[in-house]
């Protein structure tokens, strides 16, 4: 039996567990669901969903633009559900008009405050933590101490203009202001080991080779690495390099999202809104974090080994639009400060 199947034989039995607590089956019908995250990432979820309640999903993979799909469909548009990664996506659904509430107390029991909004829920996280070599005594480390001059051409990060890197530095701005915040993309470009390039997999391998002795990368990317998708020398650099708890001076761990909302126009609201509760059952969550490597956003799901081999990111607590409105303000600091130069 092939992995997907596997996953989603799994679901169909532990569906069961979510009956009870949730809302009766539904009468057999179809939502449309538009999602920017890979069809083979999800299938096994829909496939289980289906199985649970009767209803289908006709699935609609758009790779990106999906705000932009949903202006030039207006009002006539067929989507129930919309599906992305990034917080600064997902936040867009509502900046732009094109989702509605998520109002259900199912979802408010099982996702925390921090990584849901008025018309959007998150699925799954990514943290964004301080990696280094497994030979290093580092310890547990702020944000803050990444601008400590004890660093100075030790760190790797790649482009502090993408957005991985943007939401952290929003973050760090409403924890700090802007004139904190400066001064600590001051300290970091200080203690960059060369210019910022590649991605989060170049700082790890950038690690791994010691080019630099600390990073800033996703927990996701360590984890893809391990397992081996990348071949095998991606997979020996990563088992060479390690996560690091990190946190805000007085905040967790900042992380960035899948997610999730109700179209604004759904034609069988009812039927999307129990699809998004179904994929916060514990059962779900397990098999649709795990595609990725992701942590689940519920407490009560289990992670993957690879993930949960890594360590517990409690989620910092600002709130996820708080920080999507705010890199605008971020990104004018980065390039005040001026990584490429």
């Amino acid at each position: 039996m092939t992995k997907p199947r596997r996953a989603a034989a799994l679901l169909i039995a532990l569906a069961a567990t979510w009956l009870p607590f949730g809302m009766a089956t539904s009468r057999a019908e179809e939502i449309n669901l538009y999602s920017t995250r890979e069809p083979k990432l999800i299938e096994p979820v829909i496939a289980s969903f289906t199985a649970t309640t009767g209803i289908t999903v006709k699935l609609t993979y758009i790779e990106d633009n999906l705000v932009k799909r949903m202006k030039a469909e207006g009002d006539a548009s067929p989507a129930d559900v919309l599906m992305t990664i990034g917080l600064d996506k997902t936040s867009q659904f509502a900046a732009n008009g094109l989702s509605q509430p998520t109002a259900s107390p199912l979802l408010d029991r099982a996702i925390p405050p921090q990584l849901r909004g008025r018309e959007w829920i998150s699925l799954s996280v990514r943290p964004r933590v301080v990696m280094v070599r497994n030979d290093s005594p580092q310890g547990a480390i702020r944000y803050e101490d990444l601008a400590d001059p004890r660093f100075r051409g030790q760190l790797c990060i790649r482009s502090p203009l993408h957005q991985n890197n943007v939401a952290l530095i929003s973050a760090y701005l409403l924890h700090h202001g802007a004139d904190a915040t400066e001064a600590w993309l001051r300290g970091i470009k200080a203690n960059l080991a060369h210019a910022p390039e590649g991605k989060d997999n170049d700082v790890i391998r950038q690690l791994a080779e010691g080019r630099c002795s600390i990073g800033i990368a996703n927990t996701v990317a360590l984890a893809q690495l391990r397992d081996g998708r990348e071949g095998a020398d991606w997979t020996a650099w990563a088992n060479k390099v390690k996560t690091v708890p990190t946190t805000f001076e007085r905040g967790g761990t900042h992380v960035n999202l899948t997610g999730a909302a109700l179209a604004k126009h759904a034609p069988h609201r009812a039927a999307a809104l129990t699809f998004l509760e179904f994929l916060v059952t514990p059962a779900a969550q397990k098999i649709y974090a795990a595609a990725e490597l992701e942590y689940p956003v519920t407490a009560d799901a289990e992670s993957a080994p690879l993930v949960a081999a890594m360590g517990a990111f409690p989620s910092d607590t600002l709130d996820i639009d708080a920080i999507a409105a705010s890199q605008k303000a971020a990104r004018e600091l980065i390039k005040k400060v001026g990584f490429e130069k």
